[in-house]
């Protein structure tokens, strides 16, 4: 098996498709072919997906990979970002014994039908995990309940416990229609913003089991830089109003000045401490 080269992981090109100890399938979007990375991010093999799920097989063998067992924490990024904004809550979620996956999905190239069908792939082809958990940040809220909104083979073998979602869009934030009525920002940002109307968000359907979902709240990158925007787009981004929460659904509002808040170590915290008790608060 031939030695490949370093690879910078995938960003908007490239979206996981599996994941195992740290090594991931990943799809590019547009030629729809695919490559095995290890856990550096080192290519070693690529073809089709059965090629590389045929390739790992083998690497487990020369590497001696321990089988994976637990509770797996699985992480959504928002747009533009990538699997790296998880890392200072990876390497806690990690040593909580929790696995964690941080998923690619190329935010700024495909439509949000298109993230669901590679994130149902994603789960479908999880394996040797039962249990999951969920960490979203910005709009991987949006695409993980309409994930959960449709009926899949994964969603009757693995069992979820808790959600939380980092800094989700507000339902009544109109700066993302603004944004996709100009040509330069649908390059930047891709067709994705067509489905971040206020209509788009507030039509989206509940969790599953809301009791066990949490919210932590702090200003968003955009609206961080909302002074640099005319006017109205200012207005827009501080339109952040939502209906009163209901069912049960926790939430928290934590000052953040950093752009990645998963750098915010009190943010981590937080995240933590919802992961195993299922509060944000007390003992």
């Amino acid at each position: 098996m031939k030695f490949d080269f370093f690879t910078l992981g995938g960003s908007q090109m490239w979206e996981d498709v599996f994941f195992y100890q740290k090594w991931r399938i990943q799809r590019n979007y547009k030629t729809k072919k695919y490559r095995l990375l290890d856990n550096w991010d080192i290519r070693r093999a690529e073809g089709t997906f059965s090629n590389c799920r045929r390739a790992f097989l083998k690497y487990i063998e020369v590497f001696q990979l321990a089988r994976q067992r637990g509770h797996m924490v699985i992480m959504l990024h928002g747009l533009g970002e990538s699997k790296n904004i998880f890392k200072p809550l990876w390497r806690q979620v990690t040593k909580e014994g929790f696995m964690a996956a941080a998923v690619n999905y190329p935010s700024t190239r495909k439509r949000l039908d298109g993230h669901i069908r590679q994130l149902d792939f994603f789960m479908n082809h999880l394996e040797d995990v039962r249990d999951v958990s969920f960490v979203t940040h910005g709009i991987g809220a949006v695409v993980l309940k309409r994930l959960l909104s449709f009926d899949s083979p994964w969603q009757h073998r693995l069992k979820i416990h808790r959600i939380i979602e980092v800094c989700p869009p507000a339902a009544g934030n109109s700066l993302y229609k603004h944004l996709g009525k100009y040509r330069l920002f649908r390059w930047l940002l891709g067709d994705m913003l067509k489905d971040l109307t206020p209509k788009g968000l507030e039509a989206l359907p509940d969790y599953p089991n809301p009791q066990q979902t949490g919210i932590i709240r702090c200003p968003s990158l955009l609206k961080k830089l909302s002074f640099l925007l005319p006017e109205a787009w200012q207005r827009a981004a501080d339109s952040t109003e939502e209906t009163s929460l209901a069912n049960g659904i926790r939430e928290i509002t934590v000052v953040n000045y950093r752009l990645n808040p998963f750098k915010n170590d009190e943010i981590v915290k937080k995240c933590i401490k919802f992961l195993t008790r299922g509060k944000f608060k007390g003992r």
